[in-house]
């Protein structure tokens, strides 16, 4: 397969640059960090967010959990939760379940973007298959989404000694 043309369309218009990333199929962040031998946290974990009928996009590391107590507080509303994948499939039809690119104007979608994201100067994110991706920077995807930045995600746990 290859980028979906709207995608290739919306990034084109923006005068972004980036690199289009073909690997094998994969079905979470982690996979594709080990498909493309990368840090897991390089990958742009897309979480679709639904508070009452509408979307938000949440963008975060992919090796991180989200913390839906902060994101909730974030977006002021205690009603945020997770898309389910009918809801996926029936309001973004054109993109495989869970490979929603995390471009919140090709949608009219805001996005936040946790600032650990900004941790790798480059990161992947999904272009809307299983088997294709966006490289680009991070600071060049932060600005071409209009993120709210924020802290979104867990803190890892400290090991005892």
């Amino acid at each position: 397969m290859a980028i979906r043309p709207d995608v290739k369309l919306y990034l084109s218009k923006a005068k972004v640059s980036y690199e289009p990333v073909s690997h094998s199929k994969t079905f979470s962040c982690i996979d594709e960090a080990k498909a493309l031998r990368i840090n897991a946290d390089e990958v742009a974990k897309n979480l679709i967010i639904k508070v009452k009928d509408k979307y938000t996009f949440a963008v975060i590391p992919g090796g991180r959990k989200i913390n839906l107590s902060k994101l909730r507080h974030v977006m002021g509303s205690s009603h945020a939760r997770f898309t389910t994948e009918d809801e996926m499939a029936t309001d973004f039809p054109e993109y495989e379940v869970g490979a929603v690119p995390p471009l919140g104007d090709l949608f009219e979608v805001p996005v936040y973007v946790d600032s650990k994201l900004l941790d790798h100067e480059i990161i992947i994110f999904t272009a809307g298959t299983h088997t294709d991706s966006i490289k680009m920077k991070s600071s060049d995807f932060v600005n071409l989404v209009n993120a709210e930045m924020a802290d979104l995600v867990e803190e890892p746990e400290q090991k005892a000694f």
